[in-house]
């Protein structure tokens, strides 16, 4: 890396709910110098004259947030699923380290702090200060060791799913394949994510295990899958085809699109188990593990698509995950985190749409009309048109360029996820009283013959025992395991979007209510943070059993 790499971070007030926590001192860590300031003011005016790439973990979604009035007008600002991925003040270039290392600083290295200390009041005592400057030097450190260890391995790559298509392509010796908006829009049908489904809910007193798939989507791509974007259709079927459109019952094996069943309301992506007979557009994967498991009837294959080339990535993931096995055995934490980053972040870029992506730039709020009439861009297509409240700016936006829209191959990253589908589904129709199933875990009271428990790749770990369930919905529920030899329990929860408590988890899974007022505000770049009335940052929402159909 030519350029300097930093990072910063800032310690705030602890979150509480209908306060927004504001920063009271930042930290700044190049490698050489470790530099605070106690306001944000002075930090941006540092960062103005200091020429580096400067990350912040989760900046995007907070750091960067109170940086917003500092940024360069008529600059651009880089945004990915609504987080500021990249931005500029003066000579700085802020970059969100999440994008690249999509785990909590936990993982590798973070010292400990009781965070009341932080509280106005008592965060100026010496002694307390004295710790509170500790904490924060350890994070700019531990951050920027990771951070710099990712660079050094995988290169000046914005996103970590960029960084594997890179290290993909040394191993490949070609460049990433390339496709277009036809062609996405033909094998989208065939592309979901994965499996969750509640099968039970509610509270449910009995023995049962989890189990998960030792990087189910690592090992799914050790297996071969359609690379090219040559293919021939087949009405009919097709021995040994990719993808077939078919049309027939299906107990529980294949996904769908629409309805869920009986009922006559649409859930989106379901697994129907009826006697309706429906058009399926799937896997090859799904195919034969419906086949053998006897889940299909009735089928009218309608055509079958074969793809002219096809490769493996065993290569590639055996590669990092004996990396992995080796850092692990060394004890070596940060080894072991940069070749997981690598293992799990290549199958999901193969599928990556560009219509999702736009071109952001910040404009003055004085320049609102001029906005309004539409910014002409030269040399590219469309123009700059509003797009939203920036709070001291207004955010502009247009199209990607014809050269930035990079379509890889959707069918690489259908194949990939169908054969974990199918891999799940004979998890399920093996195993006996199925509570419910993650894309690559299953709860079950007991395991099937296709739940090979083992510590290799591919193989099923045993996540442990457990004797009372609360299921409420998707992502939504707490197992109760069974006591130890001490008398101890451990509970395995889950709650998406919400932090809940054992107690509120237990309400909901019970057919109760919880109102879930959130204690962090929300970071959104279009809705800034209204510090006159902070409440208008929060999203509070009510929470209930969404499973009780079932």
């Amino acid at each position: 890396m030519k350029r300097t790499i930093a990072v910063i971070d800032a310690e705030t007030d602890p979150f509480r709910k209908g306060r927004i926590p504001k920063p009271f001192i930042w930290g700044f860590y190049d490698g050489e110098r470790y530099l605070q300031f106690d306001t944000t003011e002075k930090l941006a005016k540092f960062l103005v004259k200091t020429d580096c790439i400067c990350y912040a973990h989760n900046g995007g979604k907070f750091d960067f947030h109170y940086l917003i009035e500092y940024l360069a007008a008529w600059d651009y600002i880089k945004i990915i699923n609504g987080r500021i991925a990249q931005a500029f003040i003066g000579l700085t270039e802020l970059r969100d380290s999440y994008l690249i290392i999509n785990e909590p600083l936990s993982k590798y290295k973070k010292d400990d702090i009781d965070y009341a200390i932080m509280e106005p009041g008592r965060r100026d005592y010496a002694e307390n200060r004295r710790k509170i400057e500790a904490y924060l030097k350890s994070d700019c450190v531990y951050l920027w060791e990771m951070v710099t260890e990712f660079l050094r391995l995988y290169g000046n790559t914005l996103t970590q799913a960029g960084a594997a298509m890179k290290q993909w392509a040394k191993f490949s010796n070609e460049p990433p394949p390339e496709t277009d908006a036809i062609f996405y829009k033909a094998f989208s049908p065939f592309y979901y994510g994965g499996r969750v489904e509640c099968f039970e809910s509610g509270i449910i007193d009995t023995d049962f295990s989890v189990y998960d798939i030792n990087s189910a989507y690592a090992f799914a791509m050790t297996h071969t899958h359609p690379y090219s974007a040559n293919f021939e259709r087949v009405d009919g079927y097709a021995k040994g085809a990719d993808f077939y459109r078919i049309n027939c019952l299906s107990h529980g094996a294949l996904p769908y699109r629409g309805d869920g069943g009986n009922s006559g309301k649409n859930y989106g992506l379901s697994f129907p188990h009826d006697s309706r007979c429906r058009e399926f557009s799937i896997t090859g994967w799904e195919l034969a593990a419906g086949i053998e498991t006897k889940s299909l009837q009735r089928i009218r294959f309608i055509e079958s698509i074969r793809f002219m080339r096809h490769t493996t990535f065993a290569p590639y993931v055996n590669h990092f995950w004996q990396k992995r096995e080796a850092a692990k055995a060394a004890g070596d934490i940060l080894g072991s985190l940069m070749a997981k980053l690598m293992i799990n972040s290549l199958y999901g870029k193969f599928a990556a749409n560009p219509e999702n992506y736009l071109n952001y730039m910040i404009v003055p709020r004085t320049e609102s009309a001029v906005l309004a009439a539409g910014v002409p861009y030269k040399g590219g297509i469309g123009q700059w048109e509003f797009g939203g409240d920036m709070g001291c700016w207004l955010l502009a936006q247009r199209s990607l360029d014809d050269f930035q829209r990079r379509y890889y191959n959707i069918a690489t990253g259908a194949s990939i996820t169908g054969f974990v589908r199918a891999m799940l589904w004979r998890a399920i129709h093996s195993s006996e009283g199925v509570m419910y199933v993650d894309t690559d875990s299953v709860a079950v009271r007991r395991k099937g013959a296709a739940v090979a428990v083992g510590s290799k790749l591919g193989q099923w770990k045993h996540e442990g025992d457990f004797d009372r369930a609360g299921i409420a919905g998707k992502k939504l529920y707490i197992f109760r395991g069974k006591r130890g030899k001490n008398g101890a329990r451990s509970f395995k929860i889950a709650s998406k979007g919400a932090r809940l408590t054992q107690l509120q988890l237990w309400r909901v899974a019970a057919g109760g209510e919880v109102f879930y007022e959130r204690e962090t505000p929300t970071y959104s770049v279009t809705k800034p943070l209204d510090w006159e009335n902070p409440k208008n940052s929060f999203t509070n929402r009510l929470i209930v059993n969404t499973a009780k159909g079932k």
